[in-house]
This record gives structure tokens, sequence and C-alpha cells, in this order.
């Protein structure tokens, strides 16, 4: 029996030791640092340190943009209380005297023509580097506001030329109505015992302006007695 292998056979033979795939050896893994050996792995597995990038990111940015040290500030003094609610309390008459003066407003259209119901009148004047509301209120059909009591100096001041102490007050009246341009009149004169008539003519706002584009300011001049200390 003739068993010559076959010319085929024979030829992919050949074909295989010549090009055939090479087994090549595992490349050895480098030896992890011995802490980051688990000495608890019952095959004696070593495991490698599992860094997540989240985890990665934040330890880059807190090294970057590290927390102030807030240890050397007193923060004793910028804590908020209920006293911080309560609104400072100032003595008027310290301030402005003990009498009381009054201001009477009246408020009407600029041609006068009618009255102007409805008008917000607010009375202040500047004490001790501050400025005071001191009273305020509406004015009615007829366009007359309340009779505000004021405070003033003692009614002794007024009795005689050249005074020691001023007798009076300057108080700002700042009237406001809705379809008319807002007014003011400022330094007010108040004495003791005495009504100040202060009279409004409110100049109508015209097309496409709002009322508080402008405000319409009278400046009332103080009293002059005569005859003052030198």
């Amino acid at each position: 029996m003739d068993r010559r292998i076959p010319d085929t056979e024979r030829y992919r033979q050949e074909l295989m030791k010549l090009y055939g795939r090479r087994t090549e050896p595992a490349e050895t893994a480098p030896v992890p640092p011995a802490d980051t050996i688990d000495e608890n792995s019952p095959d004696d597995t070593v495991y490698a340190p599992h860094i997540d990038e989240e985890q990665k990111e934040e330890e880059d940015y807190n090294s970057r943009y590290p927390e102030p040290d807030l240890s050397g500030l007193d923060t004793d003094n910028g804590t908020i209380t209920t006293e911080d609610d309560v609104p400072p309390q100032y003595s008027l008459e310290e301030l402005l005297g003990s009498s009381r003066g009054y201001i009477l407003v009246n408020t009407r259209t600029g041609d006068d023509s009618s009255a102007v119901a409805g008008a917000s009148v607010v009375i202040t004047a500047v004490a001790d580097g501050k400025r005071l509301v001191l009273a305020s209120g509406m004015t009615d059909e007829s366009g007359v506001s309340p009779r505000f009591e004021l405070p003033v100096p003692d009614i002794e001041y007024s009795q005689a030329p050249g005074p020691d102490e001023r007798p009076y007050n300057l108080f700002d009246v700042s009237v406001s109505a809705e379809g008319f341009f807002r007014a003011r009149s400022v330094d007010v004169p108040v004495f003791p015992g005495i009504t100040s008539v202060q009279n409004f003519s409110l100049i109508p706002v015209p097309l496409m302006m709002n009322s508080s584009d402008e405000t319409v300011t009278y400046y009332n001049a103080e009293p002059y007695f005569g005859g003052g200390k030198e």
C-alpha cells in the first residue's frame, strides 16, 4: 500500500511550520508595594489600590483651593441676635425740644380748580445728623391733612428778640399723589403753639412720564428777628 502523504497534505504541514503562531511568554506584572498586599486574601492574590476618578478630582480641587483658616477671627461680634431687629430709640425732647408746634397741609391742583384728596404727606427733620420721620397722613376730600403735632423748642425762647437758642424748628414736608408730580417744602419753620399752614399746588403728570420723574421743591427762608447777640 502506498503510504505517501499527499502533496496537498504535505504542503499544508510545511505552511504550518513556516507561518504558525508563536506563543509569546506572558509579561511579568510589576510587584506592587508591600502595603498594597491583602494579607487576608486566601489565594495570596495581590490587589492594586483602586482610585475613583471623582475622588481624585475632589482631592485635586481641595489641594488647589483649601478651606480658609478662620480660627483667628472673632466671630462673636458678628452673631445675629433678636436685638438687631429692634430699631434705635431717639428722645425727641432731647433732640428737638419739649414744646409742641403744628403743621397743616392743603393740597390742590396746579390751577387751583379742585382739591387733591388722598395725597400722602410725610414730615421729616434732621436731628443729631439723622433724618427722622416725625409724622405722616393723608389728605381728606377737601385736600386738607390732619394737623400734625411736632416737637419744638420751649416757648421761653420766643419771648424776646435775640434769644440764646433758636426758638423754632425746621421741618421738611413731602407730598405725593397719584397723577401728580411729587412736591416738597424745605425748612418749614414751626414755633411752639403755632400752626404753620403749607399750601401745595400739585402739577399733573403729562403722558409718557411718571410721577417719580421730578420733584417740585419749595425753599423757605428762616425767620429773622434782628438784634441778635454779637
